[in-house]
């Protein structure tokens, strides 16, 4: 984009008019005005006014800590110095949350992808001291504006570090000296956090991110405490109409460092059922809306965790209703009571012109569209089984959940699937679908509830790519 567009964009920008007359007025889409933002400014911003914000509360109101494992905020959060003006930036209720139930009053938080400073300002809220770094020097001096703002009078007042850096190389931090590392990393090529710096992990490919956040796992490891604990928020992508389960592989770089899983929380949108255009186009291009992210709270610790051996059957009740509403989004809420119904009939609905198989050790060879495997024991055979019998474009749907071992560390099949069945030139994931089971309020115990399952939705190769 030349220099003279891109600040008459941010003119425009800066005298509020709104994106939709930017984009009519110079031809550019959303990508190019955050790319002329980002260019002038250095930074990628929604708001670039600099007006500042007037403080109504230093805290949200009725907060109460999430008890399960789907995550769903009604509003962004707005209270002290909080807005959606950087790009990209993840909800105060986030580390709020992992800040309160995973380190204490003047421990230390280590936040390496900084960026507008939402988990400087939590800290500073919180009372823990905290060093936040970034690769974007205008993100660093971004975050300072939103950190300078008083405090409760009667409040202690934390160490507040905020330096350029790159979470690659965390030399100026002592080996077990974090007490909590709090970071929302940004994704693949999807929302650019800076312009002309090439060490941005946000510039990479799918490939080259993952390389580097390998990197970053591997400096986490080394600087946080043993049996302290590393926050991640992570998404998935969407590629030639298929999913690309960037979450899951993600944290596969952090487990590969030494971690193991503490919780693996759901973060979804708020309201998330779609209407109108894009249900529409869910329906017609035969495509789900992304619609959740992944929390991974990993733990230092060498323990060796213990899982029992569970297996997954069809209650007696289930069955399948040829009208049902279909799930446009990748996040299905239902009753804990009729998920299983519901959920198939979803996915016959979209995927199948006859009654789907549900796939039984003991099942006899049939041609079907449809296969679906509601508990992922015997995976290999299942495959085996679906390669001989399911007509090319056919859709292969496993269902997997999450295991809490006798150590409360976390076991999710869904990621031992995936991997099992990563690079296989009869299958592609097409889907991730998570199931949010809704069951009441849940107890109030030390380890959080697990409230949700996974559909691993994979298609057939055709035959000659048709």
């Amino acid at each position: 984009m030349n220099t003279s567009l891109a600040e008459k964009i941010v003119e425009d920008k800066k005298n509020g008019i709104s994106d939709k007359e930017i984009g009519k007025k110079f031809g550019v889409n959303l990508k190019l005005i955050e790319k002329a933002v980002t260019q002038q400014l250095g930074v990628n911003i929604s708001n670039p006014s600099k007006r500042k914000k007037k403080i109504i509360s230093l805290d949200p109101q009725s907060f109460e800590l999430e008890t399960s494992t789907v995550w769903s905020f009604k509003s962004r959060g707005k209270w002290a110095t909080h807005n959606g003006n950087y790009r990209g930036n993840w909800s105060p209720y986030i580390p709020r949350n992992v800040i309160l139930r995973y380190s204490k009053e003047g421990d230390i938080v280590l936040d390496y992808f900084c960026g507008g400073g939402t988990t400087a300002v939590e800290s500073k809220l919180l009372n823990r001291n905290f060093i936040g770094i970034d690769i974007n020097s205008s993100a660093i001096e971004l975050s300072k504006e939103n950190l300078d703002f008083d405090s409760d009078l009667f409040s202690p007042n934390p160490s507040i570090i905020l330096k350029v850096g790159d979470a690659r190389n965390l030399s100026t931090i002592h080996e077990n000296s974090i007490d909590l590392i709090c970071a929302h990393p940004p994704y693949a090529d999807i929302v650019a956090y800076s312009h002309g710096n090439p060490s941005d992990l946000s510039s990479r490919d799918v490939g080259g991110f993952l390389d580097e956040i390998e990197k970053v796992a591997r400096e986490s490891y080394r600087v946080l405490k043993p049996k302290a604990h590393c926050a991640i928020l992570i998404g998935d992508m969407r590629k030639n109409k298929n999913v690309i389960p960037l979450g899951f592989w993600t944290i596969g770089k952090y487990l590969e460092a030494g971690f193991k899983i503490k919780e693996l929380i759901i973060k979804r949108q708020h309201n998330c059922k779609t209407t109108g255009f894009w249900y529409n186009n869910s329906v017609k291009y035969n495509f789900l809306l992304l619609a959740h992210e992944y929390l991974a709270i990993f733990e230092k610790t060498k323990t060796n965790e213990e899982y029992e051996n569970r297996t997954t059957a069809l209650s007696k009740g289930f069955k399948i209703d040829k009208e049902i509403y279909l799930e446009s989004t990748t996040v299905w809420i239902f009753n804990k009571n009729d998920w299983e119904g519901k959920a198939i009939s979803n996915l016959f609905k979209r995927y199948s012109a006859k009654k789907p198989l549900l796939y039984k050790n003991s099942a006899k060879d049939a041609s079907v569209d449809l296969i679906v495997n509601i508990g992922p024991k015997n995976i290999d055979a299942c495959f085996k089984y679906s390669e001989k019998n399911l007509k090319d474009g056919g859709i292969l749907a496993i269902f997997c959940e999450d295991t809490r071992g006798k150590h409360g560390l976390i076991k999710s099949t869904a990621m031992e699937v995936e991997k099992g069945l990563r690079g296989n030139k009869s299958f592609t994931l097409k889907e991730l679908v998570i199931l949010s089971i809704e069951n009441g309020k849940p107890k109030n115990n030390a380890d959080i509830e697990i409230t949700h399952k996974y559909i691993l939705i994979y298609i057939k190769a055709q035959i000659n790519g048709k």
